[in-house]
């Protein structure tokens, strides 16, 4: 599926699309990061990123973004300011 039409689908198909059956599907979790009372994560589908986003713990967004999509650096920018700890 290109990112055109992965968009194009409604917005219940965009969800089932990162959930559903895996056979022909390529979709992994790539990150979770929280913006105020939002929790977004972005999804890996091989040829384009979803990104999900929460608030108080129901979907009001899925979008299909572009693997070269500015919103990537904010994934990147809140790992790297978690503190990690390993036992």
């Amino acid at each position: 599926m290109t990112l055109l039409e992965y968009n194009n689908l409604d917005f219940n198909d965009r969800y089932n699309f990162l959930f559903a059956s895996r056979e022909d599907n390529y979709v992994r979790f790539n990150c979770l990061r929280d913006e105020g009372e939002n929790k977004y994560s972005l999804w890996d589908c091989g040829s384009f990123f979803v990104e999900m986003c929460a608030l108080n713990g129901k979907v009001v967004k899925v979008e299909g973004i572009e693997l070269t999509d500015d919103r990537i650096n904010l994934y990147i920018d809140f790992v790297k300011g978690k503190e990690f700890k390993i036992d």
